[in-house]
């Protein structure tokens, strides 16, 4: 404590200090040690949402890139009604239009479809690109592991593609306009001409949850009948 003389006597003053207390220090510290807790749980929480929603977008473009593909596919189909029927070209499968199988496969002890599909139709291949002259080619569709593989067998080669990935199921149902009912396979050796319709179903996984989404449409096939 500082003493100064004065004339009325002595007088105290109470000391002074420009530093901080211990005590000031912690909390201090304790209240910047919340604040970083709480905008790094907002940063979390904000990048696990972003996260989750690019990985539904990701699997929502899968499935529009392959019902489009798909249904382009089969719109060529259609159109092989006003070609000739004669082709010298050699398929894996005769001289069937059509034919879908249903099967079914495990992963990780679960069971998922695992249909396939094969028909002829028409195509540019890529060395004939530019040209307007189609080709015939026999069009398949397949799962590889958890890849949608599109094969196309033109007259002299084979072109196979990735049109999907994180495919763990494929499931396509036909419409049977005679029977007027949907059902499980298809083969144009046994039954006549071609399905109206095709329901498509497909199960994406959305990494890295390992979580599932499924999609399903139908594409038509306006000129079955004509076949």
């Amino acid at each position: 404590m500082n003493k100064r003389q004065t004339d009325r006597g002595t007088v105290c003053y109470a000391p002074t200090h420009n530093g901080f207390t211990l005590i000031e220090i912690l909390v201090s510290f304790s209240i910047v040690t919340i604040l970083i807790g709480i905008l790094y749980a907002t940063f979390r929480s904000t990048i696990k949402t972003s996260e989750a929603v690019d990985q539904d977008a990701d699997s929502y473009r899968i499935a529009r890139i392959v019902f489009y593909r798909l249904a382009e596919d089969l719109n060529m189909f259609n159109q092989e009604a006003a070609l000739a029927s004669s082709s010298s070209i050699t398929t894996p499968f005769g001289a069937l239009r059509l034919r879908g199988e249903n099967k079914s496969r495990f992963i990780s002890g679960s069971n998922y479809p695992d249909d396939t599909i094969a028909f002829r139709s028409l195509s540019l291949p890529p060395v004939l690109q530019g040209f307007a002259v189609p080709d015939r080619v026999e069009i398949s569709y397949s799962l590889s592991e958890e890849s949608l593989i599109r094969k196309a067998q033109f007259r002299d080669k084979q072109v196979n593609h990735e049109v999907g990935e994180s495919v763990l199921g494929l499931n396509i149902r036909y419409y049977d306009s005679k029977k007027q009912e949907w059902i499980e396979e298809w083969d144009s050796s046994a039954t006549e001409g071609i399905p109206f319709a095709m329901e498509v179903t497909l199960i994406v996984k959305v990494a890295p949850q390992f979580k599932e989404k499924m999609f399903r449409t139908i594409v038509g096939i306006p000129l079955a009948g004509a076949l």
